[in-house]
């Protein structure tokens, strides 16, 4: 795209996620932008060309990187921990697309001409599933983990700390390493309720046994 075109690209994307997508026009665009709303279409042939335009940059970032933690030659839950890493910084970098797809899904799944976006959307799930459904083969996360359920929790979770309109004072920070310690505390909380138990220790076990047979002792004694 020209100079211009991304510059009314932007600013059609601010408005989206200030406003919302059904409630901004091509009039609100135009305006923005000191145009005429006839000479906007002659840059753009819709709104939703530019609701595209301003998505679909943000999945072109997003899933290369989910594809690298797939990638990995680690254990399952050791890429899940990756992708959500990964994720969380390349959203918190994508305030106003997580925004617009978050608030205004409902309306753009709906509109013929974002069968693109919706489509590098499902590529996104499609890409959590798969990688859980690695830990769950290698027993690297809970045998009972179902993938369908879990990517709701995970993909929830992420928009659930980075979102600003909802939780204001809990949005990303602006600086980096704020961003990865917000990134390694949501890994925390959701793994260590995924991940498979380590197997209790030979000495654990027979500890463990001693103490049954004491207190069925002491049971009886009384």
């Amino acid at each position: 795209m020209s100079a211009r075109r991304e510059e009314i690209v932007e600013i059609a994307k601010g408005l989206f996620a200030r406003r919302g997508y059904q409630a901004t026009s091509m009039r609100d665009i135009a305006e923005a932008s000191d145009l005429l709303a006839g000479s906007l279409y002659s840059h753009f042939r819709s709104k939703a060309h530019l609701a595209e335009l301003a998505i679909l940059p943000f999945y072109e970032e997003l899933i290369p990187e989910q594809q690298r933690s797939l990638a990995l030659p680690c254990p399952g839950a050791d890429r899940v921990s990756d992708m959500v890493r990964r994720v969380v910084l390349v959203c918190a970098a994508h305030d106003a697309e997580l925004t617009i797809l978050h608030y205004d899904w409902s309306d753009l799944a709906e509109i013929d001409e974002l069968a693109g976006v919706v489509a590098r959307s499902n590529e996104t799930l499609e890409l959590w599933e798969q990688v859980i459904a690695v830990g769950v083969a290698d027993r690297s996360l809970r045998p009972s983990v179902r993938p369908e359920t879990t990517v709701r929790v995970i993909t929830s979770a992420i928009h659930g700390v980075l979102d600003r309109r909802r939780f204001g004072a809990l949005g990303p920070p602006d600086d980096g390493h704020r961003v990865e310690t917000l990134a390694d505390e949501l890994v925390t909380t959701l793994l260590d309720g995924l991940r498979q138990p380590a197997p209790a220790s030979a000495s654990g076990r027979s500890t463990r046994t001693r103490r049954r047979a004491a207190i069925s002792g002491s049971s009886v004694a009384r």
